[in-house]
């Protein structure tokens, strides 16, 4: 067990970071500067490795964010952690994965780039398996299969870089071929859980859900987005592949926001959800919206890491169960939790004047001024709908009496806890207006009629009060529908099966032809031949007469002695 102290020290030391990082953010952004840092390790066939840093707008206000959250993380983890053992571990392991995620971020250099992928996958597969049952073990090594995909991916694009151009960094002026940016865009693909490599999302939600609000909401999963950003003008010079991207993007969100209205589980629920915004993200960046797509990471990174926190405090006081339906009159023993868990819901609506507000309902605009399909608009508009859905669901059963209610235990959460929760629920809100208003400077702003602004608020207390009157959710309760769309229409299943028997298969085959084949024959040749010569020279020494035998054998003995 630690004490508080600990955690209150891992705060500072973040939270000083996040205010140096929001300093350096601002600086960059109003001077419109950016900085590339740069060591010179050692040089490899004429060609310098270097670990190289570059920081601009893009990265700062990202690590700013990342920052924040952790820092946050950092005392929500002491209220929801203390009644479990190996905490000093938690904490280690947890740092350790923000640094990967900061090298992530901050690194321009693919080749050391891989450094903080790897360790991103690695520390996260470490507080996956945390509670160390079936579940998440099971959870836990699916997800480490997946990344180990994914790093496959990634060490065969660092080959074919290395192979055509040895430029490894970020903003190299060589092009190289569609078949070296597909694997560039798998790559990041695996990580950002987009279809077909999004099962591994909602199994993760085994992990803590500290955890889960820090990795699994708003760094780990939109890092493969940010790397995308990252090398858009390599990934821009291919219409194909922005293609493919946009039809893979829309299919993922259209797929967790269709899964999300089966699903009972509230963690599995918010996975989903942020399945769903995932694939918003790269529509939206397939779609060339390169700034609304980033700002629309850093908001929905705000506002899902803030609900999985206030849902933490509920399940707390739910004995730990993480059902929707047992999600009962959570505003009269939760209330502040409740009420910041509402700041998030607004947000993920993009209710007018909040921070999702801003970004989701511009790219919507811009989707609708560009030249999609009719296709692709139902599908994104019915996307919205499933998050509309999804997300009455969790404030429609928050209300929802239960005979259980006198019965209940509550733990109040500490004043601190409550207080950065709170304030975080502010820079939520208003971070949205701050960005647009100082920060975006590519934005034109016009002005529209009254009705025009009043639309949105009014579709949504329209669509509200709808579904609040008529007093039920549509949902199935049967077991066979439950569990088809709960293992996300099969494709856990079958990813889980391939990816299994692909090790398996890969392992045995090694195993039958290397351990069993060539390197056995060699070991028993070697072996076979050894002991004979070793036998022919004992025959020889038996030949002899005993004084040069007794001669030998003290040589030998003063050999081994100076040996040994």
């Amino acid at each position: 067990m630690t004490s508080f102290y600990h955690h209150l020290l891992w705060f500072v030391f973040l939270f000083s970071l996040f205010i140096v990082s929001l300093l350096m953010s601002v600086y960059v952004s109003y001077l419109n500067e950016s900085f590339y840092i740069a060591f010179n390790l050692f040089s490899f066939w004429n060609n310098d490795m270097t670990v190289s840093f570059y920081l601009d707008y893009m990265s700062m206000w990202f690590s700013t964010v990342i920052l924040m959250i952790s820092s946050v993380i950092m005392i929500y983890s002491f209220f929801y952690m203390a009644p479990y053992s190996k905490t000093v571990y938690f904490l280690w392991i947890t740092n350790l994965f923000i640094l990967s995620m900061l090298l992530v971020v901050n690194l321009s250099n693919l080749f050391f780039l891989m450094l903080g992928w790897d360790g991103l996958g690695l520390v996260s597969f470490f507080l996956i398996v945390y509670y160390q049952n079936q579940s998440s073990i099971t959870s836990g090594v699916f997800t480490l299969l997946m990344n180990r995909l994914g790093d496959s991916f990634f060490l065969v694009t660092i080959m074919l870089f290395f192979y055509y151009h040895s430029d490894l960094t970020s903003f190299t002026s060589n092009l190289p071929s569609l078949f070296v940016l597909l694997f560039l865009m798998l790559t990041f693909m695996t990580k950002s859980a987009l279809y077909p490599f999004s099962p591994w999302l909602p199994l993760a939600m085994a992990a803590p859900t500290p955890i889960s609000a820090l990795v699994h909401s708003s760094t780990l999963v939109t890092s493969g987005l940010y790397l995308m950003m990252r090398f858009s003008y390599l990934l821009y010079s291919s219409y194909m592949l922005m293609k493919l991207l946009l039809i893979l993007s829309l299919f993922t969100s259209f797929y967790a926001g269709m899964n999300s209205i089966f699903e009972k589980d509230l963690k599995k629920m918010i996975a989903l959800s942020t399945l769903s915004h995932l694939g918003f993200i790269g529509m939206a960046f397939s779609a060339g919206l390169l700034q609304l797509a980033f700002f629309h990471m850093l908001t929905h990174a705000l506002f899902k890491s803030l609900l999985f926190m206030t849902m933490g405090d509920i399940m707390i006081n739910l004995n730990h169960s993480q059902d929707i339906r047992y999600l009962s009159s959570g505003m009269l023993y939760t209330p502040m939790s409740c009420l910041v868990m509402y700041v998030s819901i607004l947000n993920l609506l993009g209710l007018p004047n909040l921070s999702g507000y801003f970004s989701k309902d511009l790219i919507l605009e811009m989707m609708n001024y560009s030249s999609s399909s009719i296709l692709i608009m139902l599908v994104l508009f019915l996307n919205v709908f499933f998050t509309y859905y999804y997300t009455y669901q969790l404030f429609y059963y928050s209300f929802q009496p239960i005979k259980v209610f006198p019965y209940q235990n509550f733990h109040s959460p500490m004043l601190f806890h409550s207080v950065c929760l709170f304030l975080m629920s502010v820079s939520t809100l208003v971070f949205g207006f701050f960005f647009m208003s100082h920060i975006c400077s590519f934005l034109l702003y016009y002005p529209v009629p009254t009705v025009n602004k009043w639309l949105p608020l009014f579709l949504n207390a329209t669509m509200f009060f709808i579904l609040f009157l008529n007093g039920k959710l549509f949902t199935s309760n049967h077991p066979l529908i439950n569990y088809y769309f709960s293992n996300m229409m099969y494709l856990s299943n079958l990813m889980l099966t391939a990816s299994s028997n692909l090790y398996y298969n890969l392992g045995f085959m090694l195993v039958k032809s290397v351990e069993m084949g060539l390197f056995n024959y060699s070991l028993n040749t070697f072996t076979k031949s050894s002991f004979f010569q070793l036998s022919h020279l004992v025959l020889k020494l038996a030949m002899l007469n005993s004084m040069k035998i007794v001669l030998y054998s003290s040589i030998l003995l003063v050999f081994l002695n100076i040996m040994f």
